[in-house]
């Protein structure tokens, strides 16, 4: 079992690695804005931020120990020095060797936030500490090979736990209140290591804010410690400004219990499973409510106080529930900026110019799914860095600008987050498609051509490849595989069009959240399934004169030629019958009396429609969405589960696989 020093140790070095990245991707949006136009006149501003990332890198580094990081970032902090004092233009070669450096330290951080800093990657990063040394006019004027031995939890801890040498009980306890800096990177760290110094002059006691506060970077910088010492006010100042980052230090004595220095908390770093926990308690409620709100439907005469009572908690459960929705939502832009600079690093190993655009960044998306979608949007980058756009040459030849351009973009649409990748390439040779389709057997050698709908299932398939080489980026034929099979589980669908010479658009079709969402209930052979709503159009009732025949949807042009269809305001909508197309056994249920109503729901996806024909309407409400525990591929036509307000379970309906 993990004690309490080594947990907050692993908390540190995660904290340590998620705000090193966040600085990371601040110093790529810099790199890439000089190297675009080296001679603007936000030069120095993009120069500002590289310098200012590089220092806080390496504050934070020598807070945790870390000293390859420390190294690293020192040399790229002094690399940048003469570009900031305008000493030095910048330059291809400036630019190359900070480009390889941050690649270097990202790796660098990754490492030591996992404790495996020693067993890296140490000759190369001695090569560019030397290369960037080597190209600083003034060269690195301080060694940082003697890093101080890390300062870590474990060891503040034990400091402010053992009483001081020589201690007595007739010494003064005092209060010694510290701010740190404002720009104090990992201030939890930092006041680790100002408890730390002023431990090893006394014994420190009570803290506030509590330490525990410190270790999730939850205050604001502003803390005192209880200290009893017999070393003077000047002593116990110096020590804890010998720590580092502190703006001021007073001392005073002790005369009540420590009042909180602390300002009101605005923001605090939290654990993200504790939001999924909380998130999944919210959804229980939300289950139970609706429980409740049924039993007092089913008695004959409710108390009015009962029902007010119920339909208050159910207020407030509501509320409950989209403020913990609300909590989870994040810009896109924190996946989003971790591409330009992989565009940029593929694009020069492949020799082609690429202009880089992003759009709707501020677009906000459940966290579970911002965390998934990273790996998804990469291969649709490479493939159409890859596959899609040409070299300069070739583009001038087809009278295309030399750049290519490549778009990633953000939107919503009738609830739903739409995710983008377009480019102004080549587009999908279709034909080259059908040829090996049709030599693997997947396609019928009489087939001349191939629509979009019918070129995505097969572009999807693993290991279906037209390259002719296998690379280091494609060819293996899983890039637009894997990106289908995680968006399906995502209960999301992928749409692609392509026009050969002008470009490809892959488009993402995700839902806002993956915990709770609004649903149709619909009853077939006694069984509930939950449609979301997201894909209902309207729902209405079925008879026999609606239907037409089967011929009437090839006339339509519709894929489904010779299925059932029916007639909506005059267009023609294929029918499926659920009970059939989910296999259900008919003979083992009367479905339904002779008398008894059926129903259509209308339902769209990725532009496709249908009607779909279930026994009864049941209702249309707020569903908790339940992962399904079984072999992929098992349940083809379902997205996932949920439990509904009498306890029993219903399967959630995807909508894309069906239409």
């Amino acid at each position: 079992m993990m004690d309490a020093s080594a947990t907050g140790a692993a908390r540190y070095a995660a904290l340590f690695q998620s705000e090193s990245r966040e600085h990371l991707d601040e110093l790529d949006v810099a790199l890439l804005a000089l190297e675009r136009a080296p001679a603007s006149p936000d030069v120095s501003a993009h120069v500002a931020t590289l310098f200012r990332g590089m220092h806080t890198i390496k504050g934070m580094a020598a807070a945790m120990g870390y000293a390859v990081v420390e190294r690293l970032a020192h040399a790229l902090e002094s690399r940048c020095e003469p570009l900031r004092s305008g000493a030095e233009p910048v330059s291809v070669d400036a630019m190359t060797l900070l480009f390889d450096g941050t690649s270097a330290l990202r790796v660098s951080i990754d490492r030591a936030a996992l404790g495996r800093e020693d067993t890296g990657d140490e000759e190369r990063v001695t090569a560019l500490v030397a290369a960037l040394r080597a190209t600083s006019p003034d060269g690195l004027r301080a060694s940082v090979s003697g890093a101080p031995a890390p300062v870590t939890a474990a060891s503040v801890t034990a400091t402010s736990a053992t009483p001081s040498r020589g201690l007595t009980p007739s010494v003064a306890a005092r209060v010694v209140e510290i701010r740190l800096s404002d720009d104090c990177p990992l201030k939890g760290v930092r006041a680790m290591i100002v408890a730390a110094k002023l431990g090893a002059l006394g014994q420190v006691g009570q803290a506030t804010p509590p330490q525990e506060r410190w270790q999730d970077d939850a205050f604001d910088g502003v803390f005192s410690v209880l200290l009893t010492s017999d070393a003077g006010d000047d002593a116990l100042v110096d020590a804890a400004r010998s720590a580092g980052d502190v703006a001021r230090v007073q001392v005073r004595a002790h005369v009540a219990e420590v009042a909180s220095t602390a300002a009101p908390v605005r923001t605090v770093r939290l654990d993200a499973r504790r939001l999924d926990t909380l998130l999944d308690l919210v959804g229980e409620l939300v289950i139970s409510r609706d429980r409740l709100l049924r039993a007092i439907e089913a008695m004959e005469q409710p108390d009015r106080q009962v029902i007010a009572a119920a339909r208050d908690a159910a207020r407030l459960v509501s509320v409950m529930q989209e403020e913990v929705l609300q909590t989870r939502l994040q810009p896109v832009s924190q996946v989003f900026d971790r591409f330009p600079r992989l565009v940029r690093d593929v694009a020069h190993e492949l020799g082609k110019d690429v202009n880089f655009l992003m759009e709707g960044r501020e677009i906000e998306l459940d966290r579970a799914l911002l965390d998934a979608i990273g790996d998804p949007i990469l291969h649709l980058l490479r493939n159409a860095l890859d596959h899609g756009v040409e070299d300069s040459e070739t583009r001038r030849a087809a009278g295309k600008a030399p750049a290519g351009e490549l778009i990633l973009r953000a939107a919503r649409d009738r609830g739903t987050i739409v995710i983008q990748v377009q480019d102004d390439g080549r587009g999908i040779d279709r034909l080259a498609v059908l040829r090996r389709a049709q030599h693997q057997g997947l396609v019928s050698m009489s087939e001349t051509t191939l629509t979009d709908e019918a070129l995505l299932p097969l572009v999807s398939r693993a290991g279906f490849s037209t390259a002719h080489a296998v690379t280091n980026l494609s060819g293996r034929g899983v890039g637009v595989d894997v990106v289908s099979t995680r968006v399906r589980a995502l209960g999301g669908q992928v749409e692609l069009e392509t026009l050969e010479g002008e470009g490809t658009v892959f488009t993402l079709r995700l839902p806002a959240t993956l915990a709770i969402t609004r649903a149709l209930l619909v009853e077939v052979q006694g069984e509930t399934f939950a449609i979301p709503a997201v894909n209902v159009e309207e729902a209405l009732a079925y008879h026999d004169a609606l239907e037409v025949a089967p011929h009437a949807l090839a006339a339509a042009g519709h894929r489904s030629a010779g299925a059932r269809a029916i007639t909506v305001r005059d267009e023609i909508v294929p029918l499926v019958a659920l009970d059939e197309y989910f296999g259900l056994d008919q003979s083992s249920i009367s479905r339904r009396g002779e008398d008894r109503e059926r129903h259509v729901a209308l339902v769209e996806a990725g532009g496709r429609r249908a009607a779909l024909l279930v026994d009864a309407l049941v209702a249309q409400q707020d569903i908790v969405v339940k992962p399904l525990d079984v072999v992929q591929g098992a349940a083809p036509w379902f997205s996932g589960a949920t439990v509904l307000g009498d306890g029993t379970p219903a399967l959630i309906v995807d909508v894309a696989s069906i239409v």
